[in-house]
C-alpha cells in the first residue's frame, strides 16, 4: 500500500497546486473539490501516464518548454497574419498531407499535434501514436508539394522538441 502512495502522490500534488492556481480561491468547497477531482483524475491516469513499475512518461527539461512555448506564440502570431492577408488576397488553397515524425514519444507527437491545430491556417485532422504520422489540413500555394510541407512542419516543430539529450 505504501509503494502505492508513494508512486502516485507526486501526481496527486502537481494536479492539487495546478488546481490552486487555476481556482484562485481557497474556500473550504474548493479545497475539498480539489482534493476529490486530483484524487479521481489521479486513480484514473493508472496505465496512462504511470503503471505498477514507474511512470510511463519522462519529461522534458523546462529550458526546452519555455523555448517551444515562446517559438509557438510566434509562429501562431506570424501565421496569423499570413493567414488573414492571404485569405483576403485568396493566393492559397487547401491541401491535406501526411507528417511522419521521427518522435515515438506519443505525449511528443500530441504536443506537435496540438500545435500545428493551434497555429492559424492549419488544422490536424488525424494523428496516429503507432505509426507517427499526423495527417494535416492546411492553407497552400498552388504547387506545393507534399514534401515541402512535412518539412516546414519536422523544422519547425518537430526540431525542437527531438534535440539531443532533452529529452530525459
Amino acid at each position: 500500500m505504501l509503494a502505492y502512495v508513494k508512486l502516485r502522490y507526486k501526481l496527486f500534488l502537481v494536479l492539487l497546486v495546478f488546481w490552486f492556481l487555476l481556482a484562485l480561491n481557497f474556500r473550504i468547497e474548493t479545497i475539498i473539490a480539489g482534493i476529490f477531482i486530483c484524487g479521481v483524475v489521479t486513480i484514473e491516469s493508472y496505465n496512462v501516464l504511470y503503471n505498477d513499475e514507474g511512470y510511463l512518461y519522462h519529461s522534458i527539461r523546462i529550458r526546452t518548454i519555455i523555448v517551444y512555448v515562446i517559438f509557438l506564440f510566434g509562429e501562431i502570431f506570424k501565421a496569423s497574419v499570413l493567414y488573414v492577408f492571404n485569405l483576403i488576397a485568396h493566393h492559397y488553397e487547401p491541401v491535406i498531407f501526411d507528417v511522419k515524425l521521427d518522435l515515438d514519444d506519443p505525449v511528443l507527437l500530441g504536443i506537435i499535434a496540438n500545435s500545428i491545430t493551434l497555429t492559424p491556417g492549419t488544422i490536424t485532422i488525424d494523428s496516429d501514436s503507432k505509426t507517427h504520422r499526423i495527417k494535416v489540413l492546411t492553407l497552400a500555394k498552388p504547387g506545393t508539394t507534399a514534401e515541402e510541407l512535412e518539412a516546414d512542419v519536422k523544422n519547425k516543430f518537430e526540431r525542437l522538441l527531438k534535440q539531443k539529450g532533452d529529452i530525459k
